[in-house]
């Protein structure tokens, strides 16, 4: 079944795309200040070795290198986001789990350590971490609704059916 995305999910899909305008960017940046180096290097030696040219399509191959891990990495979920669809999965949870966690590093000598709730549902022998009003508010062999980006198969949510409207 399928869905129009929400607004919530569409800001969750962009919010995927960071690292693929983050990676780029350090490329570009990295690229630059080899290009600049290999340009002082050159300009300030008396051999002659790489011309200004070559230098320019150094740099030039580092603008589409980067252009392109940049779509590499983003292309699926802005098809999602330009599709503003999702597909809905209906699935019975096996088994819940709750524990209680604690932050790693958070103790030191005479401290006791910073723990916190974690609650998971078991659906398809696979454990998914959920927020606490889903996992008070469900039941094991309840159906829960998965809500999958159609292209990337990136899981924007998870919900009850009985408080989901379809």
């Amino acid at each position: 079944m399928r869905k129009k995305l929400t607004e919530k999910d569409i800001k969750d899909l962009r919010y995927q795309c960071r690292m693929g305008y983050v990676i780029p960017t350090m490329i570009f940046i990295i690229g630059t200040f080899i290009s600049v180096a290999i340009y002082e290097l050159n300009f300030n030696s008396k051999s002659n070795g790489l011309n200004t040219e070559m230098i320019l399509l150094i740099a030039l191959g580092f603008i589409v290198l980067s252009f392109f891990i940049g779509y590499k990495m983003n292309w699926k979920y802005l098809s999602d986001i330009r599709n503003n669809e999702k597909e809905i999965e209906i699935k019975t949870i096996q088994k819940k789990e709750s524990k209680r966690d604690y932050e790693a590093g958070s103790g030191t000598l005479g401290q006791e350590m910073k723990g916190f709730d974690s609650f998971n549902i078991v659906v398809g022998n696979y454990r998914y971490r959920v927020d606490k009003d889903l996992f008070m508010n469900c039941n094991e062999e309840d159906e829960v609704l998965f809500n999958y980006a159609p292209i990337s198969r990136y899981l924007i949510n998870i919900e009850l059916k009985k408080k989901a409207r379809l």
